[in-house]
């Protein structure tokens, strides 16, 4: 009976001691890293969810949340969570996190944030002043954000804006920086000379333009928009038959798939099969 009683003490002093001491030491199982283990552990969870979780996923929300907890400074994560809001058209979510990762890294989400307003918003005005604003970071180079050249998106948003000297100029600046790279105008994107041409269109240049087209054209003779835009400048100066053929063409190279397009929304100046079957029912004469 002694035994048991000393047993029954000195459990209960230790359970004392025990709780004394969590007491004193609140912290003692928490968590606890180092500023620079914070800021490697953020990257880590960061870099995780490209391979692990679907993208907007609660999961993968999760994670970047946590992610931000070690590091609210890293961009990336900011921009990560402005990607599903993105995708899904949800504005205020996708404006909220790209500000706050171009606020952070402006020289890397700047530019991005701008070609998410020209291709996905068609806010030209915001679009041009990310793209400014990022040529003035970086004043000596010509940046390519999402693989795109900053000159040539000023050109798009110069074009749908009706500004069309100042349209020419970013593309022909575009035109010339390529040649320069790679030797000549051979890689150049078919596009380019397409809106180049549109926008001497606007001038009424159409002498120009179809000079810009037919260039276009010798460089990728493959290219349905280029043909298309050929076909009507052929049938408003009465080459019916010409017209006739680049729509044939152009039918055929459109079925092959050798047409402007862009992943999640609508190329500019996007031609389509109803585009072709209209100008083919003009060279028919059922409709003018």
């Amino acid at each position: 009976m002694v035994n048991w009683w000393k047993y029954c003490l000195s459990a209960c002093l230790l359970g004392l001691l025990a709780s004394g001491c969590l007491r004193q030491k609140p912290d003692l199982y928490r968590r606890s890293f180092s500023p620079e283990e914070q800021r490697d552990l953020a990257r880590r969870l960061e870099q995780s969810v490209h391979y692990n979780y679907y993208q907007g996923s609660p999961a993968e929300q999760m994670i970047l949340r946590e992610a931000l907890r070690y590091d609210s400074s890293f961009a990336d994560i900011h921009r990560e969570l402005g990607v599903p809001y993105l995708k899904r058209g949800i504005a205020p979510g996708f404006w909220k996190y790209y500000a706050r990762a171009a606020d952070l890294d402006p020289l890397r989400w700047t530019g991005w944030r701008g070609y998410l307003f020209l291709y996905f918003y068609r806010d030209y005005e915001r679009a041009l002043a990310d793209f400014n604003a990022l040529d003035t970071l970086s004043p000596d180079i010509v940046d390519y954000p999402q693989s795109q050249s900053v000159d040539f998106m000023r050109g798009i948003c110069y074009l749908q804006l009706d500004q069309y000297e100042d349209a020419i100029r970013f593309f022909r600046k575009h035109i010339a920086h390529e040649s320069e790279l790679s030797g000549g105008a051979k890689y150049i994107e078919p596009q380019t000379f397409l809106f180049l041409g549109l926008a001497h269109l606007g001038q009424r240049d159409t002498l120009q333009a179809v000079q810009v087209f037919e260039r276009g054209h010798e460089l990728s003779p493959e290219n349905a928009d280029l043909l298309y835009w050929l076909a009507r400048m052929d049938l408003a100066a009465g080459r019916r038959e010409q017209a006739r053929r680049r729509l044939e063409q152009a039918k055929r190279q459109l079925g092959e798939g050798y047409v402007n397009r862009r992943a999640y929304v609508e190329e500019f100046y996007q031609t389509y099969e109803a585009d072709l079957e209209a100008l083919g029912d003009v060279l028919a004469g059922k409709t003018h």
